[in-house]
């Protein structure tokens, strides 16, 4: 079993970071909290055990980019841990105060809002550096120190948990006093803004840049992932799809597909190292194919979906050692296409009539049944065009066939296993003579494995219907819906006939023989297509 790596969690709807503690700093951070960046904020998160944190999405994609952002602030930590407490020289803590001042001064830069705010801080300000925003406690310094923690601590825990460090205690207080001042001159300069100035600056000067010597210790070389082809992974992926006893194996024109589209960005980064894979690579391609406009924007998506996928293969053939933080390619932006509404890419019932008649003169089996089979079951084309003579069956008076995965077929998903009834249109027809005429070869495919390109070709060139808008293939499935809708089908039924069973009332049909007259008694109810 490979090693699992982290990735965000899906909990109800919403997407969560959780991850175990390292063993050998859990016992020092126990009980205590640790700031988690998250959507361009903090999150301040006890540990007791595992950290967990919502992500505040329920996209997958924002939650991988959320995740590899808060993991690292998480793991910076640990190491601060390990380093342990750090004290900060004067000028150190100078130079931390002023830094978060400068992030407190730009935050609010385009939008100050109101001068009364910044006095307001001021005024809270004044009463924590006085001492005033604690209970009494015995000692000067300790009174200052709680209220100066009360007013400034949290935010300053959040820029040292930034920063990766982990304060001494004797460093606090000086640092509190220091960010106090800090943070009282940035409300001056943000009141300076809302009443229209922005020419002041504060004491922005008299701070010392930022150069702490705390730094992580340089990472432990890590050991490269073995290189790993486009063309490697594809192989080892079909053949691990192959594999074991009721196998479901890659369809060969997805195979296809995928070498293709896989060859034709190693061309363009020229390059087949998919460890060196980069998503300013994937973005360039993305772009100049956009720029060449040859293809369909929805076409250009679903390129670069597939070379993604491919990618992914690779990092789970690598048990995650391949891009350990994430898919690169997950960071490029898809190409948009203006939706085309489904009664557009749906036949017309004269369009249906005119397939269904041209196929009447053909003498091909995949142009002469697979129109017919898909207007009476709303089936896909990859569908049916794998259907064998061992997949027809009678019960009672009714032919059925077996839409399966079983013998190396393929389907869109597990919801898409079905039975579905012989319409008896297509029984007047005579595809069962066609079927029983092949019976003695009960395994062997009906129709070639290029069914699909055939049949939309045909639908095209010979039918003649060139509707840009039109799906000639998919086109069936919605008009099979439509039809069956107005004759009256029960729901339950269209939605297992066509494979969009979700679960519920649908579920049951099918599973046993005893449902399949009364599926039969549903499909009968689909009036003719052809007059």
């Amino acid at each position: 079993m490979g090693i699992k790596m982290p990735a965000p969690v899906l909990i109800g709807s919403t997407y969560y970071l959780r991850v175990h503690v390292p063993t050998d700093v859990a016992r020092k951070v126990r009980g205590k909290s640790v700031s988690v960046p998250v959507g361009g904020t903090s999150c301040a998160v006890r540990i007791n055990g595992p950290v967990k944190v919502s992500l505040r999405t329920k996209d997958p994609k924002e939650a991988k980019t959320r995740f590899a952002v808060a993991l690292a602030a998480l793991e910076a930590h640990w190491e601060t841990v390990r380093k342990g407490p750090q004290p900060l020289t004067h000028k150190q803590s100078l130079a931390l105060a002023g830094a978060l001042r400068a992030v407190w001064v730009d935050a609010f830069d385009e939008e100050p809002g109101r001068p009364e705010r910044w006095q307001n801080v001021q005024e809270v300000n004044a009463a924590a550096k006085a001492g005033r925003m604690s209970m009494p406690l015995i000692g000067k310094d300790a009174q200052l120190e709680a209220s100066l923690n009360a007013r400034f601590g949290r935010i300053m825990d959040a820029f040292l948990a930034h920063k990766g460090i982990l304060l001494a205690p004797e460093s606090r207080l000086p640092l509190l006093r220091h960010i106090a001042d800090a943070m009282d001159d940035a409300a001056k300069v943000n009141e300076a803004k809302a009443l229209g100035d922005y020419s002041q600056q504060g004491k922005a000067s008299q701070y010392p840049a930022l150069e702490l010597p705390i730094t992580k210790p340089a990472p432990e070389p890590s050991k490269q992932p073995p290189k790993l082809t486009f063309s490697g992974v594809i192989d080892l992926w079909v053949a691990a799809k192959a594999k074991g006893r009721n196998a479901a194996p890659v369809r060969p024109d997805t195979e296809r597909k995928y070498r293709r589209e896989c060859a034709e960005f190693v061309a363009f980064r020229g390059s087949d190292d998919m460890t060196t894979v980069t998503a300013r690579e994937a973005e360039a391609w993305l772009n100049a194919m956009l720029t060449e406009a040859k293809l369909s924007n929805n076409s250009i998506r679903q390129r670069l979906q597939n070379v993604r996928s491919v990618v992914e293969h690779g990092r789970r053939q690598s048990l995650g050692e391949l891009f350990p933080m994430g898919n690169p390619l997950e960071f490029v932006q898809l190409p948009e296409a203006a939706p085309v509404a489904s009664d557009l890419r749906t036949l017309t019932l004269a369009e249906a009539e005119a397939i269904l008649r041209a196929a009447r003169t053909e003498t091909r089996p995949e142009l002469r049944w697979l129109p017919w089979l898909c207007a009476y079951s709303g089936a896909r084309v990859n569908e049916v065009a794998q259907l064998t003579p061992g997949d027809f069956f009678k019960v009672g008076e009714d032919w059925f066939y077996r839409l399966t995965t079983m013998g190396g077929k393929t389907l869109k998903n597990r919801h898409s296993e079905r039975r579905v009834p012989v319409h008896p249109d297509l029984v007047t027809e005579g595809l069962i003579v066609f079927v029983e005429s092949h019976r003695e070869h009960p395994e062997e495919r009906l129709f070639p494995r290029r069914s699909q390109g055939n049949v939309a070709t045909w639908v095209r060139e010979k039918v003649g219907l060139t509707r840009p808008e039109l799906a000639p293939s998919h086109g069936w499935r919605h008009l099979f819906e439509d039809k069956a809708l107005v004759a009256g089908m029960l729901d339950a039924a269209r939605l297992y006939l066509t494979g969009r069973s979700g679960g519920g009332s649908a579920a049951g049909y099918g599973k046993s023989e005893v449902m399949l007259p009364g599926l039969a008694a549903e499909m009968r109810k689909v009036g003719p297509f052809v007059g």
